[in-house]
């Protein structure tokens, strides 16, 4: 995701551009980057084609597919980024080092006795 935003389609869409064409140029950033290899995807003749950055491009311009990739793909990436955004630290892994940003309390607080 993030090296799909500093794509130069990204970077080259005109100030104020549609939101569909900005997902657009999103999805197929991400595409180019995330397709390796595929089935079932052909030329006008229905040879088979391998993945490139321009078949990635025009199976995309096509909207079964957009909406494929973007349901498929897209925003399970988006969901997980939102998740990792609101998350607390783990106390084991990567974040094992992370520090308290609670103060401890100053004294004890009384309590109601109990009988």
């Amino acid at each position: 995701m993030v090296s799909a935003r500093g794509d130069p389609a990204i970077a080259d869409l005109p100030e104020g551009a549609a939101t569909e064409e900005a997902a657009l140029s999103m999805a197929k950033a991400l595409a180019r980057r995330a397709i390796l290899a595929w089935e079932g995807i052909g030329d006008a003749d229905g040879n088979p084609i391998e993945p490139s950055p321009e078949a990635i491009d025009a199976l995309l311009d096509l909207w079964p597919a957009f909406e494929a990739f973007q349901t498929s793909y897209v925003a399970k990436g988006l969901l997980l980024d939102a998740e990792k955004n609101g998350s607390a630290p783990l106390p084991t892994g990567r974040s094992v080092g992370a520090k308290a940003t609670a103060r401890p309390a100053a004294r004890p607080v009384p309590t109601a006795p109990h009988g």
